[in-house]
């Protein structure tokens, strides 16, 4: 399923551009991924979900049930990167992947509008998952303020992994990050004033 979505993706991307979303329709994207109009729109609501790689069936829902379980590791913020690393994973983003997001972007620009629409809605949904971990009230800023950080961490292990030469892995990128955030932010003993 994830690779029949993926190869969708791509095609839809790469088309996008060289002639921009307008430019070519559906039935040409299924034929060059190799499928049917209906299994098309059984991975994608439209074109412009086809490039943004927003597939109808998310994938994480297994790991959404363990994070509000309290897993992996019991952690908030440590369990939120583990499940932003899992969805970047089962994204299958590659530098070649980027670079085709990238000239999508570049041929059709109000997708990226599209894309921040998306991000704030995944943020939001993000929210809402640990608040219902957490106990916590709807709308209370501790939940905002760790979907942030979060979110903060995982931009700027984004902009690392693709990065020319870079030969370490998102989730580890991640990770460091994480790591001197908290050891920024925690009181250091032999630290003075």
């Amino acid at each position: 399923m994830a690779a029949t979505a993926a190869r969708v993706t791509s095609v839809a991307r790469q088309l996008t551009a060289e002639r921009g979303v307008s430019g070519f329709p559906v039935e040409e994207v299924c034929e060059r991924a190799g499928i049917s109009r209906r299994t098309f729109f059984n991975y994608f609501a439209s074109k412009d979900d086809a490039v943004l790689g927003r597939s109808l069936h998310r994938g994480d829902d297994a790991y959404v049930a363990e994070f509000l379980a309290r897993g992996p590791s019991g952690d908030l913020l440590d369990d939120l990167a583990w499940l932003t690393a899992r969805r970047w994973l089962e994204a299958d983003m590659t530098i070649a992947r980027a670079r085709e997001v990238h000239a999508a972007f570049q041929a059709e620009p109000r997708l990226f509008a599209r894309f921040v629409e998306h991000t704030v809605a995944d943020q939001q949904s993000d929210v809402d998952l640990v608040e219902r971990r957490e106990g916590l009230p709807r709308g209370d800023l501790r939940a905002t303020a760790a979907v942030q950080i979060i979110g903060s961490l995982a931009t700027s292990a984004v902009q690392a992994f693709l990065a020319e030469g870079n030969d370490t892995g998102y989730t580890e990128l991640l990770t460091r990050r994480l790591a001197a955030a908290r050891a920024l932010l925690s009181p250091d003993p032999e630290r003075t004033s």
